[in-house]
């Protein structure tokens, strides 16, 4: 478990910082993706230097130690991870009607 002055210590480096468990026993906690990072890893992937964008946007944006290989362990857990991620760094539409 995380201790508060740890999570005070990330919000202090990186703004917000969010906390999901998508498992039982499994505590993540993230920050945001910036624009400039969102735009290195799609940088990164256009270059060939990485092959999975949703990985590598989880990697940077956990900010606790979770056990070794558990991304890679559980297939879908990359997936949940990154669209919670991207969604509360805006990149989903929150509400849209047509004019």
């Amino acid at each position: 478990m995380v201790m508060q002055e740890q999570i005070e210590s990330w919000k202090q480096e990186f703004g917000k910082v969010f906390r999901i468990r998508p498992l039982p026993n499994i505590e993540i906690i993230y920050r945001l993706v910036s624009r400039n990072d969102y735009m290195d890893i799609l940088s990164s992937q256009m270059a060939g230097d990485i092959s999975d964008p949703e990985l590598e946007t989880v990697r940077r944006c956990v900010l606790n130690e979770v056990e070794e290989n558990l991304f890679e362990d559980r297939g879908g857990l990359v997936t949940v991870v990154y669209e919670e991620i991207m969604k509360n760094s805006g990149f989903t539409i929150v509400e849209s009607e047509e004019l």
